[in-house]
């Protein structure tokens, strides 16, 4: 098996090494999306923000005297930075609070939001070449790898706001154009590569948001990252979602069928030998509330993202108990 796959996916060690030299290497880029990228994924790493924190602060002084070079969404996000102290910036922190996993991440709250505030309908939608999509140029500078797997080319990018281990964007046969739909053939791709993978990286994974279900770009895509523990709704009997754990590829997509021709938004977790799948409401059929961007894949899972320490230190389980109600299928 170790001979399907690149050496950066060998190990742990070899995975880590690759991914924080190629933000080390990024860092020299006087690109506003690369610096914003590095310095989300070293803040969101305790061991990295303490590395980085020093060469980052120096690049942010040099950037600060520089003509701005970027996209109009990287420009609008570096000027938000503008009026954040980042010397006294602290990398994300994370808490248990009854069921629930709670992450204080204020750089994520930069994250532009896309298609995840488009109205949806079904769980379809024609890819445009007219909106983000990652064959953009100015995006290729925040590949961290790109390569062939089983047949297929993939395209790994870093997570530009992560809130995850090691979090990726692995997207598949990115000139294709695929919209962000799945289909058999990538759902049984999926499958093959977190099982190869997670063989050398335990706790590899994959995630991936249906259309409807806050999936931000219309461009295939999957999101990738290590985890060494369940995720929350693994751990509670009474989860209010309605949620399967599958261990047939076959049996899972049987279901995932079912759900695209009944137009029904989902969340997938492909993780060794087990895909997690929440059903869920679409993203236009509730409000959420305002110290939530919305409930993709981890907060369906029982993980919710914060951009204030007030709503970390604040929120009750009741209130993360009433907004995941809200998802719930009545």
């Amino acid at each position: 098996m170790k001979d399907l796959i690149n050496p950066i996916f060998q190990s742990v060690d070899s995975f880590n090494q690759a991914f924080v030299s190629g933000l080390e290497t990024m860092l020299k880029s006087d690109e506003l999306g690369v610096f914003i990228l590095v310095l989300a994924n070293a803040n969101n790493d305790k061991d990295l923000w303490q590395k980085l924190k020093a060469p980052l602060l120096e690049k942010f002084t040099q950037l600060k005297n520089l003509p701005l070079k970027g996209s109009e969404a990287d420009i609008e996000v570096f000027n938000q930075l503008l009026d954040i102290d980042l010397e006294n910036l602290e990398p994300t922190q994370i808490k248990q609070l009854g069921i629930f996993e709670l992450q204080y991440n204020p750089l994520r709250a930069l994250r532009p939001m896309r298609l995840s505030q488009e109205k949806t309908i079904g769980t379809f939608k024609a890819f445009d070449s007219q909106s983000f999509n990652f064959n953009a140029e100015f995006l290729q500078k925040e590949l961290f790898y790109q390569g062939q797997l089983f047949g297929k080319q993939i395209s790994l990018f870093y997570n530009k706001f992560p809130f995850a281990n090691k979090h990726g964007l692995v997207v598949i046969e990115k000139d294709k154009n695929h919209p962000q739909f799945l289909t058999a053939e990538l759902h049984q791709f999926a499958w093959m590569m977190v099982n190869a993978i997670s063989l050398q990286i335990p706790g590899f994974s994959l995630a991936y948001n249906a259309y409807g279900a806050y999936a931000s770009v219309n461009h295939f895509h999957l999101q990738c990252f290590i985890r060494d523990s369940d995720l929350p709704l693994e751990n509670d009997e009474k989860y209010p979602l309605i949620h399967y754990n599958f261990r047939s590829v076959t049996d899972a997509w049987t279901m995932i069928e079912a759900l695209h021709n009944d137009q029904q938004p989902y969340n997938l977790v492909y993780q060794n030998n087990k895909i997690l799948l929440v059903v869920r409401k679409r993203q236009d059929d509730y409000t959420h509330a305002p110290w939530t961007a919305g409930y993709a894949w981890y907060e369906a899972c029982g993980g919710v993202n914060l951009s204030t320490l007030e709503d970390f230190n604040h929120l009750t389980e009741a209130d993360l108990q009433a907004e995941l109600e809200k998802l719930k299928i009545t």
